[in-house]
């Protein structure tokens, strides 16, 4: 049984598993038709799959949200991978289906007591979503207190991310205090920021194998 997904998701960041939720790569949604999907990917990691195996792929999308479908192999040709015999496995909220762990130093630049003058901290980002992110410090936040920090994408690319914190986390140790903040970047960069998630999702799992 098929199904139609709303053209809507064409151009979305996805990523590609198998049936037993091992990850294989990361694509962006290039074409959708009934019952069929074609994903662009960089990747050669999908060439060995064989026709007709079975896999999983969790579209996010910065509008529609997370939508993850299951589908057969049909063709892998010039980085474009068709799969068929799709049908919906979940729709969900993205916050709930894809959120990162890492443990990544940032240095953070915050308005400080004084008019007109920054303040910095270094923080430890614990974990990230597309809305939301948990980092420790030994610098004290009040809620409402206004971040910017960089992340480090490799190859000498990076990423300003801005942040509202909204409550203290549970957690406290060596590191200092856990805080929660709200992501508060510009629209637009939804697409990017999901992108550097699946790549820090890929990067821990080759890691673990």
């Amino acid at each position: 049984m098929g199904i139609k997904i709303p053209n809507e998701y064409e151009g979305s960041i996805c990523e590609i598993k198998t049936t037993d939720n091992t990850f294989i790569t990361t694509a962006r949604v290039s074409s959708l038709a009934s019952d069929k999907v074609k994903v662009s990917v960089k990747n050669r990691a999908v060439k060995s799959l064989a026709f007709g195996t079975r896999i999983k792929i969790n579209i996010i999308n910065s509008k529609l949200g997370f939508r993850a479908v299951e589908g057969s192999v049909f063709t892998y040709s010039f980085g474009e991978l068709t799969i068929t015999d799709v049908y919906s496995i979940a729709e969900s909220e993205r916050r709930k289906s894809l959120r990162v762990y890492m443990n990544t130093s940032a240095r953070a630049v915050f308005d400080s007591e004084i008019p007109g003058k920054k303040s910095h901290a270094e923080i430890i980002v614990k974990d990230m979503s597309i809305n939301g992110v948990k980092f420790t410090s030994r610098q004290h936040f009040d809620m409402g207190t206004d971040l910017l920090f960089t992340l480090d994408l490799g190859r000498r690319k990076y990423m300003d991310i801005n942040c509202t914190v909204i409550r203290r986390g549970s957690e406290s140790g060596s590191e200092g205090l856990s805080y929660i903040a709200r992501l508060d970047n510009p629209a637009g960069r939804e697409d990017e920021i999901c992108s550097f998630l699946l790549q820090k999702q890929g990067e821990l799992y080759n890691m673990a194998r």
